[in-house]
């Protein structure tokens, strides 16, 4: 069995923890547990779903895409050290938030995180271009993203923690780890794919949509200090980062206008239908990204927090977590084929639509003394779902041994 799909499968039981640790907190709104802390959950939570899951599902993909099967022990120590503190974490946060332990791990994953950024670099040079450029500037943005959590001590220290500058750290590092790290490394992932298919890219179009989509990154960063209410200048920062996006976007969709009648036949029938949901989140996400920018708009983002949590949803189980397991049916080392699976993709998407529709639309109609039940209810329905993709199908699992 190849390194890249061990990782992968470790990728996916954290997916599996972080729903669990999802579920939970759903369900503290409504029946309190003793011992169990929820701002605490939270921050496990989201570690584990970004460092324990996409963080090591991205890495899988890297590593296929540099090593294909080949054996590299070096990266596959570092993989090893990198469970170390993710599990640190998800074993510390629970019991005492941020405290010295997990601030420990959760330091020693960022550290380890340059060592990966500096191999990976190196690795790289073989790449085609495209692949190349998306996948550097994806470590560029993961390395500028950890100045966020090593600025907390000086800004606690200083100024004190729960101030404006401590949450504007904290966004710092959120906005070009996702936005920046994640989906860079998923361009690449995808360019590389379609490399892979034999396709026929776009040069001209897909380097100015990975211009366009610098720019948005870059100046984007604006968009999470707008509940501030700064001066007009960043109000109008934010609107060009916005604008920058849905410029990229438009080269995106004459890339993929380009490819797709020939991509869509090199590809089994349900990873065809999740990349084209994975596009539609993708460009629900640009289009509520340059809204965003509008004050008033910003505003109620910042007021209605499930606003902000439905988005983060959006970007992680829209978009990341589906283009993850599309991408990896399409070079075969994930089936999306068995009954199981497509399934556990019905409840996937069910589960996941279900809850965002309530998230957004609890200002709109109610749901009444059930509200917080219903989220459960459907977020349970979205861990059946994971588990079910998590399942392993050893029947494809030997055949794919035998063609390798």
């Amino acid at each position: 069995m190849s390194q890249a799909k061990n990782i992968w499968r470790v990728a996916l039981s954290f997916f599996i923890a972080s729903a669990i640790l999802g579920l939970l907190l759903r369900l503290l709104f409504f029946q309190p547990i003793a011992g169990l802390n929820y701002k605490y959950l939270l921050h496990t939570h989201s570690h584990i779903i970004l460092l324990g899951w996409v963080f090591n599902a991205l890495v899988a993909g890297v590593h296929f895409m540099l090593f294909q099967n080949r054996a590299k022990k070096k990266f596959y120590t570092l993989f090893l050290l990198f469970q170390l503190a993710v599990l640190g974490m998800m074993f510390t946060f629970p019991f005492q938030g941020y405290a010295t332990l997990s601030i420990i791990f959760s330091t020693l994953h960022i550290i380890l995180s340059y060592f990966w950024v500096v191999w990976v670099w190196r690795e790289s040079k073989g790449l085609p271009n495209l692949v190349r450029k998306s996948l550097r500037a994806g470590l560029i943005y993961l390395a500028v993203s950890t100045i966020g959590p090593f600025s907390l001590g000086p800004i606690i220290a200083l100024i004190g923690p729960g101030s404006d500058e401590y949450f504007m750290a904290i966004y710092f590092y959120l906005h070009f780890l996702y936005n920046g790290a994640f989906f860079f490394i998923l361009f690449g992932l995808f360019f590389w794919l379609l490399h892979y298919m034999n396709e026929s890219i776009n040069i001209v179009a897909a380097q100015r949509f990975l211009w366009f989509m610098n720019i948005g990154c870059g100046l984007g960063v604006m968009l999470s200090v707008l509940w501030m209410t700064p001066p007009l200048v960043i109000y109008i920062i934010s609107g060009m980062a916005g604008i920058a996006q849905l410029v990229g976007l438009g080269y995106l969709i004459k890339i993929i206008k380009e490819v797709w009648p020939s991509f869509k036949l090199k590809i089994d029938k349900t990873a065809k239908v999740v990349f084209c949901l994975v596009f539609l989140g993708f460009i629900l996400k640009v289009l509520l990204q340059a809204i965003s920018a509008i004050p008033s708009v910003a505003t109620l983002a910042y007021e209605v927090r499930n606003y902000v949590i439905a988005y983060l949803h959006l970007v992680f189980l829209g978009i990341l977590s589906p283009f993850l397991f599309a991408w990896f049916s399409a070079i075969q080392l994930f089936s999306m084929r068995s009954v199981i699976r497509k399934l556990g993709l019905i409840f996937f998407w069910i589960g996941f639509v279900s809850t965002e529709v309530i998230l957004v639309s609890q200002n709109q109609w109610s749901f009444g003394a059930n509200y917080y039940q219903f989220l459960f209810g459907f977020s349970l329905l979205l861990l059946i779902g994971i588990i079910f993709l998590a399942v392993n199908d050893s029947r494809f699992s030997k055949s794919q041994n035998k063609l390798s």
